[in-house]
Formats: structure tokens, C-alpha cells, sequence
């Protein structure tokens, strides 16, 4: 009788305690889910853009475990129940668009004039992978007209020295902080090198000459993620500087690079909506490329936006290439006169007003942090 007492009272204080941590979990869930509403730049807050799918799954199996944790139905359950409904549907509203089903921003290209054809393969190869030949080999497979390789230091500029006779063009900044950049390209080139708000956070503006003589614009990125120490006001301001510099020229561009955010979040929907610019991956998939060596743990931060001059042929993530990024490969169409106008000349005011707010914000943060210095 004793053990049988035991046994129970073990049992009901597990249950107690299993009810506990499944409301706790739950809580903890839904405040997740709404804390990116929270109109900040601070680190702690941003970094919960980027995991939603897998906040979503979490979400999902607790709406479907609830009914089996035996939950007193009253108010507090209801409560639950309501809130973890609410949370799920949050957080598919912001990746729904990228599921296959849901209409392409851009479109599929048919029977694209060489002329017309641009390919581009953007690698963040890790500052201090060393498997360089995992790469080299990759470029001589897919054979990409644009190659750009961020993370890169002096070992990775030595190391990709045999692909300029392939690669004649070049912009090339090393860097020891992870931030160094190589973009390389067999089309004509004419651009530079910029720091649009840090110094060793460099970025490229160059304009390539396709086939047939037209030009495009390239704007080559890689902006600080938000981090501990570092908010994300700084990234989300270069963003919008880019942005609205696409918007000005109004001809045929394309931003790549690794942006350091995810597509849906609020930063990635403020620029596309700036720079009157579209995502490929939208009706096609998620594309996730970090982190490679974590297959549950993924979300798409390697990028590519277009102005509306282009449709696209294909689209692929690479495999690995020893970094924690994996390669993504893009082969486009430009299908308009490339200095043809085909976006506004403004957005919306509210869109402009957030802009300006964001760019505001990231030049105080760049003014705070060299104060501290």
C-alpha cells in the first residue's frame, strides 16, 4: 500500500510538473513570436527574425499536444489554446509567401538570348576554412559569370589567385574581422570598393556590361549581423542606403550578398520596398544557406534581389564547401532595356518616413560606437 501511495504521489508531482513546464514553454513561445513587433534595433530583440520556422514547428506541436496533456478546460486553457493559435499563425504569415504555391514575384525565363544571360554564384567561405579546394572546384563546375566570396582573408586571396585567368575583373578587400570581400567576373566591370558606414565593413557598386552591351548594376553586400555588442541599426540603415539607391538609378539591378537577415523579416521588407525591387525565391522556396552544419537549425541569409528588368532561369544552394555557409548559384534573364525605368521614383511616404528613421538610427549607433572607441 505504501509503495502503491509512492508511486502516486511520484506520478501526480511529474504530471504537475509536466504541466508546468508545457504552459512555461508555451508562454515563452508566444512572447517570442511577438517580440520582433517591438520597433527596435537591439541585438536580442532582431535575432528572433531569423529562427520562425522553427519557432512554428515548436508552435505547431504544442496546438497539437495540448489535448493530450489533460489541461483543466477553463479560461486559462482557452487562453492557451487561443494564444498558441495566434502565435502559429504569426509566424507562417511571415515565410507563407516563399511556400511553392503562392504567386512568383519574378518570373520564369524561356528560350533567354545568351546575350541576355547573367549567372552569379555568392559563397561565404568562412575566414578560417582552409578547404579551398572544395571551392575551386565548385566554380569550375557551375562556371558562374559573377563570382563574389565574403569572410575572405590574405589565405583566401592567394587561393582563388589561379581563377584570374578565368576571372580577368577583380575587386578584391581582405580582412582579418570576417568582413573582407572578392568579387570577381569574366563580364567588363567598372566600379569600386565602398564602407558605406564602417570602415572595415566593405561593400561593392560596380556595372557590368552584358553580351549583347547592356549594363547592369551589381551592389555586393555583407553587413553586421545583430550580436551581442553589436544592435542592428547599422546593417538595416546600409540596407536602406542601398535601397534607395537602386530606386534613384531606376535601371536594371541586382543586390547580392549575405545581408545578415532573413528575407521576411521587417529590414528585408523596408528595402525591397524602398529599392521597388523583388525576391526569386518567393512561390519557389525557402533556400536556406546558414548553418550549413546545422540541418534543424537553417534559415535563408545569402540573398539575391532584382529590379523588375529580370526573370529568372535557375536557382540552386550548392553543397558544401567546408564553411558554415553553403554556396547559392543564380543564372537570370535581364527581359528589358536595362536603362529603362521600370520602379517608382519614391515609395510610399510611410515607407520613406520608416526608412529615413532606420537610417537616422544607424547613423547614431556608427556616432555611439566611436565614441566608445
Amino acid at each position: 500500500m505504501i509503495d502503491r501511495l509512492r508511486i502516486h504521489g511520484v506520478g501526480y508531482w511529474l504530471k504537475r510538473v509536466g504541466r508546468f513546464l508545457f504552459i512555461a514553454l508555451s508562454s515563452l513561445l508566444i512572447f517570442l513570436t511577438f517580440l520582433p513587433e517591438w520597433q527596435t534595433d537591439r541585438w536580442w530583440v532582431r535575432q528572433w527574425d531569423y529562427p520562425r520556422l522553427q519557432v512554428a514547428a515548436l508552435l505547431l506541436i504544442l496546438v497539437v499536444s495540448i489535448w493530450w496533456i489533460g489541461l483543466k478546460r477553463g479560461r486559462a486553457f482557452v487562453a492557451l489554446v487561443v494564444g498558441l493559435g495566434a502565435a502559429l499563425a504569426w509566424q507562417v504569415s511571415h515565410f507563407l509567401a516563399y511556400l511553392p504555391p503562392y504567386l512568383r514575384q519574378v518570373a520564369t525565363a524561356e528560350n533567354c538570348p545568351a546575350e541576355r544571360q547573367i549567372s552569379l554564384m555568392n559563397a561565404n567561405v568562412l575566414l578560417t576554412n582552409k578547404e579551398y579546394g572544395k571551392l575551386l572546384g565548385l566554380v569550375g563546375r557551375w562556371n558562374p559569370d559573377v563570382l563574389l566570396l565574403l569572410e575572405t582573408g590574405q589565405g583566401w586571396e592567394k587561393a582563388v589567385a589561379p581563377l584570374a585567368s578565368r576571372y580577368p575583373n577583380q575587386l578584391s578587400e581582405a580582412a582579418p574581422n570576417t568582413y573582407g570581400m572578392i568579387l570577381m567576373t569574366r563580364l567588363p566591370m567598372s566600379g569600386r570598393i565602398e564602407h558605406l558606414l564602417q570602415p572595415g565593413i566593405p561593400s561593392a557598386n560596380v556595372r557590368l556590361t552584358l553580351g549583347g552591351g547592356q549594363q547592369v548594376i551589381l551592389h555586393a553586400l555583407h553587413p553586421e549581423p545583430p550580436w551581442p555588442g553589436d544592435d542592428s541599426g547599422e546593417r538595416d540603415a546600409e540596407l536602406v542606403m542601398v535601397g534607395r539607391e537602386v530606386r534613384d538609378d531606376g535601371r536594371a539591378s541586382i543586390v547580392m550578398g549575405d545581408l545578415n537577415d532573413v528575407a521576411w523579416s521587417r529590414t528585408s521588407r523596408l528595402f525591397k520596398d524602398v529599392g521597388g525591387m523583388r525576391d526569386p525565391r518567393v512561390g519557389r522556396g525557402f533556400y536556406p544557406t546558414f548553418h550549413a552544419g546545422h540541418p534543424l537549425f537553417r534559415w535563408p541569409l545569402d540573398h539575391l534581389f532584382v529590379t523588375p528588368h529580370f526573370e529568372v532561369m535557375e536557382m540552386h544552394v550548392l553543397e558544401d564547401i567546408g564553411s558554415d555557409h553553403f554556396p547559392i548559384f543564380f543564372r537570370l534573364c535581364l527581359t528589358d532595356r536595362a536603362g529603362e525605368r521600370k520602379v517608382g521614383t519614391s515609395a510610399l511616404a510611410e515607407t520613406e518616413q520608416e526608412a529615413s528613421q532606420e537610417l537616422g538610427e544607424g547613423v547614431a549607433e556608427k556616432k555611439e560606437e566611436q565614441r566608445g572607441r
